[in-house]
């Protein structure tokens, strides 16, 4: 009997489509209120805190971003284009619906997080962290990554198409329906908590010396 093809359930991204936008200021980002239906582009700014803000219908674009601060931060039916930031604190926030693309992040920590149908395109990050973080319906989409972190992530529906990363930290995580077979991985910590991943049988081969180290097996050469 021939052997079915298991592949999860896909992440199911709803789409949307911004409405016409006004062009904002930088005042009007700060102060942690609510924002809507906005088009921020061209900031440079060493530190650029939106902490504890909310968006709806915004779009921010072409900004270069010391240190960019969204944490506790909630962002509704937003798109982030061609952003540079070398530091992103992005913990505690609250991302549905949203699309981030081409754009450059070094640490990038959203742990504690939510995200909820959202899309990450032609991005490339140092480290991202995501521990403790809720996942469900996201997809990294020709995305290149140092480190991703995802110690106690609860994730559901989660799709890596084209990417690649030194790195993949998953001790403790929860996963459910999450597709690595489209991301290139080096290096593997916590391969247990691979439970509930799919992965192509060129990642089995590849990491065959992590599973053996975890159940106990020596391999000769």
């Amino acid at each position: 009997m021939a052997r079915g093809k298991t592949t999860g359930a896909a992440p199911r991204i709803r789409n949307f489509q911004l409405p016409d936008l006004e062009v904002g200021t930088i005042e009007d980002l700060l102060g942690g209120g609510y924002v809507e239906v906005l088009h921020f582009t061209g900031f440079d700014q060493s530190l650029l805190d939106l902490t504890d803000g909310r968006l709806e219908d915004c779009l921010l674009s072409e900004m270069n971003i010391g240190e960019l601060s969204m944490r506790n931060a909630r962002y509704i039916q937003c798109e982030f284009k061609q952003l540079s930031a070398p530091i992103l604190e992005g913990a505690g926030s609250t991302l549905n619906d949203v699309r981030v693309s081409h754009s450059r992040f070094g640490s990038a920590d959203f742990s504690d997080s939510s995200h909820d149908s959202v899309v990450f395109e032609h991005c490339k990050f140092g480290w991202v962290n995501l521990r403790t973080a809720q996942l469900r319906d996201v997809v990294f989409r020709d995305c290149s990554f140092d480190e991703i972190d995802l110690q106690l992530v609860k994730a559901q529906r989660v799709k890596f198409e084209n990417c690649r990363t030194g790195a993949l930290n998953v001790e403790r995580a929860g996963l459910s329906s999450v597709d690595l077979t489209g991301l290139e991985i080096e290096q593997v910590q916590g391969i247990e908590g691979l439970r509930g991943a799919l992965i192509s049988e060129q990642q089995l081969i590849s990491l065959s010396r992590e599973f053996a180290a975890h159940l106990g097996i020596r391999v000769m050469d």
